[in-house]
């Protein structure tokens, strides 16, 4: 009964993080939750995916179709900038053609991203929450009847570890930090929990958690074996970031306009997806929790899987465009 009471502090509230905690009751490992939450999601969202790589294509075709045009346009209005910006505004309109949809994307992908990650924050947030309620219901349950060394001891082994691999916490960071959170880390932006004010004035931080962090946590920096991580998942994360938005970028190839200002912008537009973009996003993998880190790297290696069959099918499909019009040319020549 003391237990359920202290749980009523911890509430969760995301509707992703509410989808992580319903997949992991009935997986029953936060780690395979993850990467069965990955697929699924990635999954749901594949039509978009595919329905945003073709509209690229077509994108691509056009400007194809009207670079001839608007190097025409670039010649002829040479000494008319603003003339000339109209004359290719009013060409590319005709084509139905948009020099910024390759925004849309990034977009897409950053809004995917922080929906996610918020999630994930969430739970972060909430599973630690919990952790501090069951030990605290622990505690007041012991506190009479063992002695300290056996309550310390009883904390520490009914610390929630949710360890998958070579992580021996999900709920940090892939990196050679402490495997069990301090206080500081426990209210700071690392978690960003709160300290449940049930629990009194009686009861600290240190009490419930400290046996804990002297059972996992690293003796010194270079204490390897009590490290939470070792970067993998971060590095693999930042790596496959760069290879899945290149792919995107060879699908939609930049194309010259004719207008030294929009290929300006084109070029700046894609230096940030080549190379900003999946830094800063990598940051996230290495600041944040593990779980996240596994999300966005079988994230990017979907992605990436997606490309590669996508391209492979649009090759063969052009080639079949080429040879049927050489084919149609070949017979109207004999006719």
């Amino acid at each position: 009964m003391a237990f359920m009471n202290t749980l009523l502090s911890a509430e969760m509230t995301n509707l992703v993080g509410k989808l992580l905690l319903e997949l992991y009751e009935k997986i029953g490992d936060f780690g395979w939750t993850v990467v069965v939450f990955t697929l699924l999601l990635r999954t749901v969202v594949l039509p978009f995916d595919i329905w945003q790589k073709v509209a690229m294509r077509k994108q691509t075709k056009a400007m194809e179709r009207l670079r001839p045009q608007l190097e025409k346009l670039q010649k002829q209005y040479a000494n008319h900038p603003d003339l000339l910006r109209q004359k290719q505004s009013e060409l590319q309109k005709k084509e139905k053609v948009n020099m910024f949809a390759s925004c849309l994307p990034m977009i897409i992908t950053l809004v995917i991203f922080f929906v996610v990650w918020a999630g994930f924050r969430a739970l972060v947030v909430y599973e630690n929450e919990v952790i501090i309620e069951k030990l605290a219901a622990i505690y007041n349950a012991n506190k009479d009847v063992l002695s300290a060394d056996e309550l310390n001891a009883l904390l520490a082994k009914s610390y929630d570890l949710h360890s998958w691999g070579w992580v021996k916490n999900l709920f940090m960071s892939d990196i050679g930090t402490d495997v069990i959170p301090d206080f500081d880390m426990y209210l700071g932006s690392k978690i960003g929990a709160t300290w449940p004010d049930n629990l009194g004035t009686d009861i600290t931080y240190q009490t419930l958690v400290g046996p804990a962090m002297e059972l996992y946590n690293k003796t010194g920096t270079w204490d390897f074996k009590n490290w939470n991580g070792y970067f993998v998942l971060p590095i693999l994360s930042i790596a496959t970031s760069f290879i899945s938005t290149k792919l995107m970028q060879s699908q939609n190839p930049q194309m010259s306009t004719g207008n030294p200002e929009q290929d300006k912008t084109q070029k700046a537009t894609a230096k940030i997806l080549n190379y900003m973009m999946p830094l800063m996003l990598g940051v996230f993998a290495i600041m944040y929790s593990a779980a996240f880190a596994i999300y966005y790297f079988l994230s990017n290696v979907f992605t990436t899987v997606v490309s590669l069959i996508f391209n492979l099918i649009m090759k063969r499909k052009d080639k079949q465009e080429k040879d049927n019009a050489l084919s149609a040319t070949y017979v109207g020549g004999k006719k």
